[in-house]
């Protein structure tokens, strides 16, 4: 062990691989110091195999690695029971269900069916998971301290007095039926980059490595950015429609209503169009189901909510402030003024400060680049994925060569020299006074040609020709060739 800290450490050597059996790993462990002498170059080395290990081996491999590399993240593949023990013990664990049963695969966190998977389901399904769970946190904080940081503003003119700017029933429901859509469908479709993309560039799987997509400082910046579009909401709803003069309702309800809706259809728009890149059908309907199911929670409550003193809510809606235009304009304002900020602040982010993710999701727009992506991972993706009759440019091409080839192989044994070693051809001439009779026999069938008169005459009988051999062409793959069609050549 000595030698091989020489040679990493010295770096003497450009790979270094650590080979152990399990015979020799016990002896290794009967010492606590051998042990961690291991431990530290088996760190260091690119690659440990360990064969022949027991179970408890496995797992005591994986916790040592768990315990020596801090803030490491551990993943244990198997398909046997003799595995249960080291899947169990890692971050996360992998099940293969295969010829040595079920036991690997239901003590497992996922269960896939070939080894070769892992690779797609760590880089494309295990990155679009990081992501999505990312946006979904910092979604969800984003859209609480916009919404309750308006009526904590509002408290400095209530004189703190607890009431709240927000109808109490419309409060209750603003998570569940009205914002909670966008969070979700983000938190489930969200891909920011596509699968090819993902295995033609491993390296962009350091993402969740290093911490890109959730940290304090993205918390920091989402959370001062609503607190910032809390105070431009409250003043432009207190200072425009709360200040005027001439209004037919100027009530608690009307004004909370302005900024009730803004938050509904801004949340809506941040989370399902401006920070969403997977834009689909699902995005659009989550945008109209939250969105108008505000609208109409706001026609029913104005029915049948009772009367009280402080909310004026019943037919306010119908009757008094969704009739004022002011009303209208002061809520377009709320939603134009948030939304054109976030669009700012993310081009500016984009155009100066461009991350990893938004440099490819550039270079995807682009056809060509997006169509070399594909034909570099296009053998990847065909592996346990339904693409039915669709192929990429690199295999379309690949099958016209390989097409090519097949007919030109047999072109050439169509043209192909008769044998030498055939029988000659006999000849007979047939003398006529009047004309020259020349006699042709092939096939079994004769053809009788006239010549001059006065000349002579040739009988020509010849072997018939051998067909080509069918076998061969078949052999050659040539899919067009059917048998039919090669007996008419005989």
């Amino acid at each position: 062990m000595a030698s091989g800290f020489a040679e990493i450490d010295g770096e003497r050597t450009a790979h270094s691989v650590l080979v152990v059996d399990g015979q020799t790993l016990t002896i290794i462990e009967a010492d606590r110091a051998s042990m961690a002498l291991f431990a530290d170059l088996a760190i260091r080395a690119d690659s440990v195999i360990c064969c022949r290990a027991s179970p408890s081996q496995k797992a005591s491999l994986v916790k040592t690695i768990r315990t020596k590399v801090k803030g490491s993240v551990t993943l244990a593949i198997g398909d046997g029971a003799n595995d249960i023990a080291m899947i169990q013990e890692a971050h996360l664990g992998i099940g293969i269900a295969g010829k040595e049963g079920l036991q690997a695969a239901k003590t497992s966190d996922y269960s896939i069916a070939q080894f070769r998977f892992l690779l797609k389901l760590v880089l494309v399904h295990g990155r679009w998971n990081y992501i999505r769970i990312c946006k979904y946190v910092l979604g969800t904080f984003w859209k609480e301290m916009l919404f309750y940081l308006i009526q904590a503003v509002y408290q400095r003119w209530n004189g703190y007095t607890g009431t709240s700017l927000y109808e109490p029933w419309s409060l209750s429901m603003f998570n569940t039926l009205f914002t909670s859509l966008p969070v979700i469908f983000m938190g489930v479709f969200e891909k920011d980059l596509a699968a090819s993309t993902l295995l033609a560039v491993p390296e962009l799987y350091n993402i969740g490595q290093r911490n890109r997509g959730f940290n304090l400082k993205l918390y920091v910046w989402w959370a001062g950015l609503a607190a910032c579009e809390a105070v431009i909401v409250y003043f432009i709803v207190y200072g425009i429609y709360g200040m005027a003069i001439f209004t037919r309702d100027q009530g608690l309800y009307a004004m909370g209503s302005i900024a009730f809706s803004g938050c509904v259809v801004i949340i809506s728009l941040k989370l399902q169009f401006i920070e969403l890149h997977n834009k689909s059908a699902a995005a659009a309907l989550a945008i109209f189901l939250s969105v108008g199911g505000w609208w109409l929670w706001n026609l029913i409550l104005g029915v049948i909510y009772p009367q009280d003193v402080i909310y004026s809510v019943n037919h306010g809606f119908l009757n008094r402030f969704g009739r004022n235009l002011l009303w209208w304009l002061t809520l377009l304002l709320v939603i134009l003024s948030i939304c054109l900020l976030e669009i700012i602040i993310k081009t500016i982010k984009v155009a100066i400060w461009p991350s990893d993710v938004d440099t490819f999701q550039r270079l995807e727009q682009d056809r060509e680049v997006r169509k070399r992506f594909e034909e570099a991972a296009a053998d990847l993706l065909q592996q346990g994925w339904d693409r039915g009759t669709k192929k990429s440019s690199l295999e379309l091409a690949r099958d016209e060569a390989e097409q090519a080839e097949r007919e030109a192989q047999v072109q050439a044994l169509l043209d192909r020299p008769r044998d030498m070693n055939r029988r000659k051809p006999f000849v007979r001439e047939v003398s006529s006074t009047s004309t020259t009779q020349v006699v042709v026999k092939s096939g079994g069938n004769q053809v009788l040609q006239k010549g001059a008169e006065g000349g002579g005459g040739r009988e020509m009988e010849e072997t018939p020709r051998k067909s080509l051999d069918i076998g061969e062409l078949f052999s050659k793959g040539f899919g067009t060739v059917r048998k039919g069609t090669m007996q008419e050549l005989r």
